[in-house]
């Protein structure tokens, strides 16, 4: 090899080794859909959050992966936390694993604690990135029991909606497990008491 080839070599290795990895297609075995409120209620966090930039994350491959730097606004279930939160492996880390999403826009993120650090809990092996519209607010305000969180009136941070039950950002949260559950359990729980009642009065309808 000729000296004048060395760089020319060392260039194509550079670039080979900055490319993202390889995303081999996801096969998850058993795998079943899950919609968002079943998602929400299997995941450790869930916030409304703004995404105010994006670094280079413990994963590397940066800018296909990163470290998403967020503000949060309202914390719906999973905290406290800090009105101010840095989110590690987001982005394109592997075909199972990829939570994107931009600078500037909102959205509706599933998180989980991975020691020191946050992490997107993609419960189903997908993005965990939802919009926040009032379509995704009012299946939240359902599967959490909240009354009336609602879509932002403005890009503003300042007219952001307030935080259910008058929390402040980082306050308490709601545990978000599924009122249709709670509801069916309530309903069995009273058909059972109602059964057991029958039973013990039958004798003195006799």
């Amino acid at each position: 090899m000729g000296c004048h080839q060395i760089p020319l070599v060392m260039g194509v290795a550079l670039v080979l080794t900055s490319l993202p990895a390889p995303a081999l297609p996801c096969s998850i075995p058993n795998w079943r859909p899950m919609s968002f409120p079943e998602q929400v209620v299997a995941a450790e966090i869930a916030i409304h959050a703004r995404v105010a930039d994006k670094l280079n994350g413990s994963y590397g491959y940066f800018p296909s992966a990163y470290r998403g730097v967020l503000q949060v606004y309202c914390v719906f279930k999973g905290g406290p936390l800090s009105a101010n939160l840095t989110v590690d492996e987001m982005g394109q880390l592997t075909s199972c694993h990829h939570t994107k999403v931009d600078i500037g826009e909102d959205y509706i993120l599933l998180l989980k604690r991975s020691g020191d650090t946050f992490v997107p809990d993609e419960v189903n092996y997908l993005s965990v990135a939802f919009p926040a519209d009032q379509d995704h607010f009012n299946l939240l305000n359902r599967t959490c029991g909240l009354s009336n969180y609602t879509a932002p009136a403005s890009t503003d941070p300042a007219f952001q909606p307030r935080c259910p039950g008058d929390r402040a950002l980082g306050g308490t949260t709601t545990d978000c497990l599924g009122n249709s559950a709670g509801s069916e359990r309530g309903s069995l729980g009273l058909w059972a008491a109602f059964s057991v009642l029958f039973f013990l009065m039958k004798p003195l309808w006799a």
